[in-house]
């Protein structure tokens, strides 16, 4: 007997490769089957009909089963549905329900790999006029995460958000934290939220090599990206929840890729948006400190002022550096053709009609 899930993906594949081999008079009909299914297939089901039956040679299970067994490696756990890095304890996302925000809080939310970084460092030069005499911890420490090299001292080590309760104001905070897990205080309080978006190639290219690499091959963490299998959940379900927002007074939705086609543009616009009218030899300053030559010159002084408590500053658990190409389009050089065409298969489907797009090169 056929489950309804295999049911679901073979007769999706078997109408739709119909759909091409149709001619002009049983097209239509075709096409009417492949609506028909679809429309009461979920996004998830859909993109699971659209995965090769091998993946590396692999079948879906025994996939499923390496990336299940990353996971436990790495100390992932499951929250409310969404799949957490051992460093987000539950215990912070409850205290997440409390945090206290203020009216002149500066949050920078991203997913992953998308610009955190970057846009903090941005960010806290404009919060203090061009000087960079100003706190780091937001360098590795995330609003969610308890930030050790060491799981095992996870509990002797202070949370993020106790971190920044304790920080002086502004605050510039950063974080991944899922649009539903945010402080309520969030929408009723006047503070600034600033989300950076980046194609999702890019992203995935980054995170695998920041994570997975070692792990897993590219094709099986592409299997698990593109259904919402890996830490921090889906990254079309991450990005749409706060484009959502975007039209809020307070929320200011950014692209890592306009950033790069306009950087000094980008900057005044988030200063703009954080009530900063800065002169122009300060903008001037800040945009060649936050090139990616600038921002490298600044974590190498970090690293030999600082030594190894340095490198937990500027590198992923002191070991894999934050900073790693910073380009828009080098995705190309780790897909296939054939992951390339079926991935735009996938952001067509998860994309339409919500009236974002982004730039896949420049």
């Amino acid at each position: 007997m056929c489950v309804p899930e295999t049911c679901n993906r073979r007769r999706f594949t078997e109408i739709s490769g119909d759909l091409f081999k149709a001619d002009s008079g049983h097209s239509q009909t075709v096409l009417h089957s492949v609506l028909s299914l679809t429309a009461t297939m979920s996004f998830a089901e859909q993109i699971k009909a659209m995965m090769p039956d091998l993946v590396n040679g692999k079948t879906h299970q025994q996939v499923e089963e390496k990336l299940a067994a990353f996971d436990r490696m790495q100390g992932s756990h499951v929250v409310n549905g969404f799949k957490f890095p051992a460093a987000v304890q539950p215990s912070n996302l409850e205290a997440l329900k409390t945090f206290e925000v203020r009216d002149d809080d500066v949050y920078v939310f991203t997913y992953p790999r998308s610009g955190t970084h970057w846009v903090g460092e941005i960010m806290q030069y404009i919060l203090h006029d061009g000087k960079g005499d100003y706190d780091r911890t937001f360098m590795n420490n995330g609003l969610e995460f308890t930030s050790t090299d060491d799981p095992i001292q996870l509990d002797g080590v202070t949370p993020g958000y106790k971190l920044y309760a304790a920080m002086a104001s502004p605050r510039c905070i950063v974080s991944n934290c899922l649009e539903s897990f945010l402080p309520p205080q969030i929408f009723t309080k006047h503070g600034k939220v600033i989300y950076v978006a980046r194609n999702p190639k890019d992203v995935l290219v980054s995170l695998y090599n920041l994570m997975g690499a070692e792990q897993l091959d590219f094709d099986e963490m592409f299997f698990g990206f593109v259904q919402g299998k890996v830490v921090l959940g889906c990254w079309f379900d991450h990005v749409l929840s706060y484009w959502n927002h975007r039209d809020k007074e307070n929320f200011l939705f950014i692209k890592y890729e306009d950033l790069h086609k306009d950087l000094r543009g980008s900057i005044c616009k988030l200063a703009k948006h954080v009530g900063k009218d800065l002169p122009d030899d300060v903008i001037d300053d800040i945009v060649e400190r936050v090139t990616f030559g600038g921002m490298q010159k600044t974590y190498q002084q970090i690293e030999e002022e600082h030594g190894e408590e340095g490198k937990l500053m500027t590198r992923f658990l002191g070991v894999t550096p934050w900073l790693r190409k910073g380009k828009v389009g080098n995705w190309k050089n780790t897909f296939t053709v054939a992951q390339s065409a079926l991935f735009d298969k996938i952001y067509a489907l998860r994309m339409k009609g919500t009236g974002l797009d982004f730039d896949f090169e420049l």
